[in-house]
């Protein structure tokens, strides 16, 4: 009988994501999904078992304060019954305040817990949990607050292959993703840098855009009078094949997306998000350039015309050439981690 293992994730995308492909590697009836609300809705059609669990983030407000300690007492209730009806062989916590009353349950019950860390700053979940988990997996080897034991992992991604490139017709893609809820920035940001180019140049060029829902009908006018071919859609479920299809791609800097990137070597302009917690954003980007080619740009601090001379030089004029990459430190896959605690 093959053994039970909980998979906890929540809050984005960019927790789940990883669990789903670490979910892929093994039988459907051994994986369990415990996530929130937040992310259930991409567990939805996907053939994952999943409970939704109850918690919260502890905020400084008084009254938020106790309706968060009952949310994360009932998660933890929750989280203690379906450790003993499932009976897991090992919890996966993959961050978001979510892990927090199953790994705690997971510790009451004296099961093996795993911890993995996405960004290169581990986050204020992840550093309380790690204190009481079994092992701990990391995507980037220099991640900060990790201790001294952390596993070098990397992050686990989608199966991709790489494919024939499905060329435009005489035109260069730039790809425009901002996260899984797209970025209006970024909407900002692409206008602004092609007004700076001439009509000649337009027409060489095919914009592939992940807006906000909102921005869609904006956007569309806005490539169809400058007579811009395009696809702009608010969410790819295809973003590796957009991503293998690219010749230039301009994104934020979440984890799983920039496995993706490095998957299929593409150049790229990285916009951190200013705003992610303890600046991760930033810290993954400065990691990522370690081995990949790629221009990082603080959002607070846009130099338009700058902007607008990488992406032609990178479209238009760079000879191909192999990237001058740092050697990799080995890894050891977060599938075998699980394998090696199972035994």
């Amino acid at each position: 009988m093959n053994k039970v293992i909980f998979f906890v994730a929540g809050g984005t995308g960019g927790h789940l994501f990883p669990a789903i492909a670490v979910a892929k590697s093994f039988e459907k009836s051994q994986s369990h999904f415990l996530v929130d609300k937040r992310t259930e809705k991409i567990l939805l059609g996907k053939d994952f078992k999943y409970h939704v669990i109850s918690s919260s983030k502890l905020e400084k407000n008084i009254f938020t304060i106790i309706i968060s300690i009952f949310k994360i007492f009932y998660g933890f209730v929750y989280s203690f019954c379906l450790i003993i009806k499932f009976k897991p062989s090992l919890v996966v916590g993959f961050g978001g305040y979510t892990s927090i009353p199953t790994i705690l349950a997971a510790k009451v019950l004296n099961k093996k817990i795993l911890i993995h860390e996405q960004n290169s700053v581990m986050g204020k979940t992840n550093r309380f949990l790690s204190k009481i988990s079994t092992k701990i997996a990391i995507t980037y080897k220099n991640t900060m607050f990790a201790n001294e034991s952390a596993i070098f992992s990397g992050i686990p991604i989608r199966k991709l292959k790489i494919k024939n490139q499905k060329k435009k017709k005489n035109k260069k893609v730039i790809l425009i993703i901002g996260g899984s809820q797209g970025a209006q920035v970024f909407s900002e940001i692409i206008k602004k840098v092609l007004l700076g180019f001439d009509k000649n140049l337009l027409k060489k060029i095919f914009i592939v855009h992940q807006v906000r829902k909102e921005d869609l009908k904006s956007m569309k006018n806005f490539y169809q009078n400058l007579n811009i071919k395009f696809k702009i859609k608010s969410f790819f479920t295809n973003i590796y094949d957009e991503i293998n299809n690219s010749d230039l791609i301009i994104s934020r800097c979440g984890a799983s997306t920039l496995a993706e990137i490095e998957f299929f070597k593409k150049f790229c302009i990285l916009i951190p998000l200013p705003t992610s917690a303890n600046n991760h954003q930033f810290y993954n980007a400065v990691e990522f350039k370690r081995t990949n080619n790629c221009e990082i740009i603080n959002q607070s601090n846009i130099n338009n015309d700058k902007l607008v001379k990488i992406i032609k030089f990178n479209l238009f004029e760079k000879k191909i050439k192999k990237i001058q990459q740092q050697r990799k430190t080995k890894k050891l896959s977060l599938v075998n981690i699980i394998n090696d605690m199972l035994k």
